[in-house]
């Protein structure tokens, strides 16, 4: 035995090599590798003959981890074959957490309910503040005992290509990582438990078959398309793995090593050459003036398409939150139409307090998806989350109004509206010590309990208390933020934020807590909610892509050379990753970055924002939907489909719809800096599309030299502070007040600091 193998199993854990041979992707033969220290051999029943070498460096419990790099050889031919790398461990527990991020939460371990898309609650008979957390059939390991535990992905499936876990016994955490692919083509990522749950396995594969069956939307009961290589005498393919083991008592642990690890010894990631924020805002307030726009209802409608979804939904996918960023940045006519759709969504509010979620052609609806005629009052069935978000966005305009529009008398039908939109909060929270994720617009009661789905809440009632000096709003947000941490955050699973996935896992509601924690420091000045929004923060890196994924060769997004690095996975269920958050612009990450000072939260926010503007269509450089033709200037679509989770053909394809990451993008134009100079480190962030950097005068002063790298007219937000500035919360819409800096295409400039 080597020093590699004893180093292992002295860490609790075993090496194996396989090799399998597959008939299409049924498995019929398979084994393992015999080793001889760092070398292995292995000989196949059809007379197959495999040479193992393994080289490593580093140790499991050192800070880089240990790396190894297994070379597999092919003394002959063996066909349909892959080969795989796999860890085991005889001390199991099902009770420990599993980690793939952007797949699997908690070993994604909860109660499955097999529904088509889009699953709908009110066609079970889970209802009431009660039900436990359900899920659709999607990869996870078991929560019942007897039937096999497993779960079989590829890479792309994933915001990185890293499974981790928490071994309570030992109290340590454990995380591997490997990359995208092989010169075989991706590879895929296992894990299994055997029958009692006393042991586990924890593979990566190459090529990535996934055996028998894989997942297509919202079941894990498709024929897989997988399929071995046919290997020639002589051929080669290399597996690569870094393995960490840390001392590991918490969820929060576990974030924190992967966030030390997600992009290590990697440069700051390059933001994809595009269009400047302010051009991209150009092309989206046209395309939203001429497309979006409902002249005969009187609101900027969500999509473009005459169907009911497209048409106004609150909150959510942008009904109430694109007019914010065209209140704050748009023409007169486009803040005109922001006010109108403001009152149009007080129009909608219901009995009680909530709003109708969905109207098309005038007609209100409720928020499930499937018209199956037996459903009980589907028109009361409203998703809270989306209230949730009016709350909030709506609090944003009162706010902003103030500012952009000083003589605007803000009409009493909205002040009373949002107070009796709160009010319905505070009452929901005093009767179930929750908000739910269903409730009845009608009377108000929760339909189905349970979620992070409304996460947004806390932050609409905290700026309600501050707004309307009520205590009693800031009350209830103090105690639900405090629920939701205790109950989602510090056991590290959000669920349920979009409105068709019963309660998977999700980033939205991450996020939606983050936000949450945010708004909570900023108005009470308590610096627990720092902690908390740090906690947050990295929970909802994990559902962010840490790399650039290759793209098939001939796909839209290679030919458009794509970068995903920042792109956010939407949920364990749509397993698509899409520009930007659902539905924000990623401030609450630049306001935790100016309180705590540590990079990585506004490195995040470069990634996700900074990266936006490639994705949207325009004449000079259309985006092709998978219908073949051309979307027109001003969509974006919310597919970064790296998974084949909708089929392999759709790899690198875009839904030719126009969706909500066109308001995410808008709003980061509207919220965010450009350019962050923080005077006291000498620290300079572009986040547009900019060259920058402070250079030292003759008289030892200091300039910002900036250059416009595009071929766009830039008009570039500034923010400069000292360390007094900067210690000081920035509230809501205070970009209003930022420096403004112009360039032409191709120039550069200098602003005295």
């Amino acid at each position: 035995m080597s020093d590699l193998h004893l180093l292992l199993e002295a860490a609790g854990v075993q090496l194996e090599g396989r090799i399998t041979r597959y008939v299409e992707a049924e498995p019929i033969e398979s084994c393992k590798v015999f080793w001889e220290g760092t070398t292995g051999k292995a000989e196949m029943a059809f007379g197959a003959e495999w040479t193992v070498d393994v080289d490593y460096e580093g140790l499991v419990d050192s800070k880089d981890g240990l790396e190894l790099i297994a070379k597999f050889h092919s003394c002959n031919n063996s066909n349909q074959s892959a080969v795989a790398l796999s860890f085991i461990w005889k001390d199991w527990s099902e009770q420990n957490y599993v980690l793939v991020p952007g797949a699997i939460y908690a070993g994604n371990r909860f109660g499955v309910r097999d529904l088509p898309y889009a699953p709908c609650w009110s066609k079970l008979d889970d209802h009431g503040p009660d039900v436990p957390t359900l899920i659709t059939d999607v990869p996870r390991l078991s929560i019942e005992s007897g039937i096999p535990s497993a779960f079989h992905l590829l890479t792309g499936d994933a915001a990185s290509p890293v499974i981790g876990f928490i071994d309570g016994k030992s109290a340590h955490g454990w995380l591997f990582v490997t990359e995208q692919a092989t010169t075989l083509g991706d590879t895929s990522i296992h894990m299994e438990e055997n029958a009692d749950r006393s042991s586990a396995q924890i593979s990566f594969q190459a090529p990535g078959v996934r055996p028998q069956l894989k997942y297509e939307m919202a079941t894990t009961k498709i024929p897989s398309t997988d399929r071995g290589h046919d290997f020639e005498p002589g051929e080669t393919v290399q597996l690569r793995c870094r393995v960490y083991r840390f001392p590991c008592t918490s969820v929060q642990e576990l974030f924190d090593k992967y966030a030390e690890v997600r992009r290590q010894n990697e440069p700051p990631a390059n933001l994809a050459s595009s269009l400047p924020f302010s051009a991209a805002w150009q092309i989206q307030e046209q395309k939203y003036n001429a497309m979006n726009w409902n002249e005969q209802q009187g609101y900027y409608a969500v999509g473009t398409v005459d169907m009911r979804h497209q048409d106004w939904q609150v909150g959510w996918v942008g009904g109430g939150m694109s007019s914010l960023a065209l209140l704050l940045e748009g023409s007169e006519l486009s803040a005109d139409r922001a006010i109108s759709t403001l009152n149009f969504l007080f129009s909608s509010q219901t009995e009680s307090g909530f709003f109708h979620g969905v109207c098309y052609r005038g007609q209100w609806y409720g928020d499930e998806f499937n018209d199956d005629p037996d459903r009980l009052h589907p028109e009361q069935w409203h998703i809270l989350r989306k209230s949730a978000d009016a709350l909030y966005f709506i609090m944003k305009h009162l706010i902003a109004l103030e500012r952009v529009r000083p003589t605007f008398i803000i009409p009493e039908i909205w002040l009373n509206g949002t107070r009796r939109l709160a009010d319905a909060f505070v009452s929901l929270w005093h009767k179930y010590g929750q908000f739910g994720q269903w409730v009845s617009t009608e009377t108000g009661d929760i339909l189905i309990g349970g979620s992070a789905a409304a996460g947004i809440t806390p932050a609409g009632l905290a700026l309600c208390g501050q707004y309307f000096d009520n205590a009693a709003y800031n009350e209830v947000a103090q105690q639900s933020a405090d629920y939701y941490y205790k109950q989602y955050t510090v056991l590290g699973v959000t669920t349920g934020g979009p409105g068709e996935i019963l309660q998977c896992p999700d980033s939205e509601s991450a996020f939606a807590l983050l936000e949450s924690y945010i708004v909570l420091y900023e108005t009470s000045d308590d610096k627990i909610w720092i902690k908390r929004a740090e906690e947050a923060a990295l929970q909802c890196m994990t559902w962010c892509v840490s790399y650039d994924f290759k793209f098939p060769e001939g796909s839209t997004f290679e030919q458009l050379a794509i970068r995903t690095t920042g792109s956010v996975i939407a949920n364990v269920q749509n397993k698509h990753s899409a520009p930007g958050i659902c539905t924000l612009s990623g401030d609450s990450l630049f306001k935790l970055y100016r309180a705590t000072g540590n990079e990585q939260y506004i490195e995040l926010l470069r990634e996700i924002a900074g990266n936006l503007p490639q994705y949207l269509s325009r004449e000079d450089r259309p985006v092709r939907g998978w219908d073949g033709n051309d979307m027109p200037a001003g969509y974006m679509s919310e597919r970064v489909n790296m998974s084949d989770w909708e089929g392999k053909a759709y790899v690198g394809e875009v839904i030719p719809l126009s969706c909500w990451c066109e308001v995410s993008l808008m709003l980061t134009y509207a919220e965010l800096p450009g350019i962050y100079v923080n005077l006291a480190n000498k620290q300079v962030t572009a986040i547009d599309q900019v060259i920058c950097g402070l250079e030292v005068t003759e008289n030892g002063s200091y300039v910002l030299s900036v250059c416009n790298r595009t071929t766009f007219p830039a008009k570039i937000k500034l923010l400069i502070e000292n360390k007094e500035q900067a210690e000081k919360p920035l509230g809501q819409c205070a970009s209003i007040g930022w420096q403004r800096i112009e360039l032409d295409p191709g120039a550069t400039i200098q602003v005295p600091l």
